[in-house]
């Protein structure tokens, strides 16, 4: 298992039909704040935080890693998607994925999340990646099917039943 962090990064600006998908900039900032603050975006993910500690705590610059993407139309965030490996107990990178309200209903996560998804079958092609979710979040159970997730498991944990799923890269297919 490589990490993300063996991979170049940042990538060049990776564009889809409709979006950007690239580092976070300056202008995202007010963006990261809506996104983190909202009810609705909060409701799968343990709910909003407080604006107050969001507009202390968010850099002038939101942070920048390994893994994390932020979603642009038109020049303006709509969201984010990530790649991170904090599951001691699961090797595989996980995909995750955030993005305001007005963005819904668009095809813009599965647009964004596909194209993650082959970015990072070309940089580290014979790796899966893992997505949870809760089953209660029929969008996002929706997304993983679309993108060709596999459930892995069901569970219970913060007192609701969770989905895993995993998604091969073809790399990693074609050698089975």
């Amino acid at each position: 298992m490589a990490d993300l962090g063996s991979v170049a990064w940042p990538p060049a600006p990776i564009r889809t039909e409709r979006l950007v998908l690239r580092e976070p900039e300056v202008r995202d900032r007010t963006a990261v704040i809506e996104l983190f603050t909202s009810v609705e975006v909060g409701i799968y993910i343990g709910g909003p935080r407080s604006r107050d500690v969001l507009e202390a705590g968010v850099s002038e610059v939101p942070r920048r890693r390994p893994g994390l993407f932020v979603v642009d139309l038109d020049g303006a965030m709509i969201g984010t998607v990530t790649l991170d490996r904090h599951d001691p107990e699961r090797p595989e990178a996980e995909l995750g994925y955030l993005f305001l309200p007005k963005a819904w209903g668009y095809g813009y996560a599965a647009e964004a999340c596909a194209a993650t998804l082959d970015w990072f079958a070309g940089a580290l092609p014979n790796e899966s990646v893992v997505l949870r979710t809760q089953t209660a979040n029929a969008p996002s159970m929706r997304l993983a099917a679309k993108l060709g997730f596999t459930e892995v498991e069901r569970y219970e944990d913060y007192g609701t039943e969770q989905w895993l799923g995993r998604w091969s890269s073809p790399a990693e297919l074609a050698g089975r």
